[in-house]
């Protein structure tokens, strides 16, 4: 018996592009999409839409043209999806939905931004897109916060909310409470989704979790290609086709990581490392894990002991500044007097 209630939304060209700048070739692009769709993916998410100028070659787009220009022209069986990062892109610019190839769009933001984000989801959804709200690292909210954030979404009402575990720090209870509240107070009708990040070595177990829940509405599960992503990666694609009863077929998804993906991670790394763990285990932006790991041979006591010395309210925003003064400032040799 197939599981509608469960389904998967492939992210490998929009955070599987951290990797690689993004830059995985206008063919490459194009195989994904169609290797993704003819592998019955729910929903496949394209890449960013962005004011900054591209290229052809990278899954970052400067309107929905482009975008529509890499996508096959049967999409029945499948929704595209590209994501909005708040500050990133005019919203006011995006035409109204038409028939569009694109179908939805997914809107990033962080806390502190969250007024002015709210205000451009409804505008999202007022121009006829497919929407769902993604607020980033989620364990920031308070319990309090997080219901207050719920019933703000209920008013926009988009097609979905998505738990993002921007720093890869969450674990079962976390995921379990953070979900069970969501599920509470958010519209049945909304589905929630569920970003993770592999930092801990989680994402597949969180993931499982989450397919066993009580619970009658939509799942979406973020995923990607060989868990291609920022950082220690995201959950993989192939580990998480096996537990979901739909017609997913896994060998074009592997043979889209033969030929492309394998190709990619020869010269980028993404994994687990000591540096990710730490920030993880911290809360922290995975860039403070990626400067720590260009400088090389630091004692794992001592990665943890920088991620400990970042103030709250510094841990969701990347300051290169913090990070190289706690850098020194932890390695310098004690001077005995």
């Amino acid at each position: 018996m197939k599981n509608r209630r469960i389904k998967i939304l492939d992210c490998t060209l929009r955070d599987g592009g951290y990797v690689n700048n993004w830059n995985f070739g206008f063919d490459n692009i194009k195989k994904i999409v169609t290797g993704l769709q003819n592998a019955c993916i729910d929903y496949i998410e394209t890449g960013f839409l962005i004011d900054k100028k591209n290229t052809k070659n990278q899954s970052l787009f400067n309107n929905i043209d482009e975008i529509n220009a890499i996508l096959p022209k049967n999409c029945d069986k499948n929704q595209f999806f590209v994501m909005i990062s708040y500050g990133k892109f005019d919203v006011n610019s995006l035409p109204k939905y038409s028939d569009n190839l694109i179908s939805g769009i997914r809107f990033i933001f962080k806390k502190q931004d969250l007024k002015d984000a709210l205000k451009l989801c409804r505008l999202i959804k007022n121009k006829g897109y497919k929407l769902f709200i993604n607020p980033t690292f989620i364990n920031q909210y308070k319990k309090e916060e997080l219901i207050k954030l719920i019933r703000q979404i209920n008013q926009i009402h988009p097609a979905g909310f998505t738990i993002v575990d921007s720093t890869g720090g969450l674990n079962e209870k976390n995921t379990t409470d953070i979900f069970k509240i969501t599920d509470k107070f958010l519209d049945k009708d909304i589905c929630i989704g569920f970003h993770t990040h592999n930092n801990l070595n989680l994402s597949l177990e969180n993931a499982k979790n989450l397919i066993t829940l009580d619970t009658e509405r939509e799942i979406v599960l973020d995923c990607s290609i060989s868990g291609i992503g920022r950082g220690s990666g995201n959950l993989t694609t192939q580990e998480i086709i096996p537990y979901i009863i739909n017609d997913y077929d896994i060998k074009k998804i592997q043979q889209i990581a033969d030929t492309i993906i394998t190709p990619v991670r020869s010269k980028n790394f993404w994994g687990y490392s000591v540096e990710n763990y730490y920030s993880a285990k911290n809360f922290c932006h995975p860039y403070y894990a990626r400067y720590l790991a260009d400088k090389k041979f630091i004692q794992p006591n001592t990665v943890n002991e920088i991620m400990k010395n970042i103030p709250e309210e510094k841990k969701n925003i990347y300051d290169k500044n913090l990070i190289e003064n706690l850098y020194n400032t932890t390695l310098q040799p004690k001077i005995k007097l």
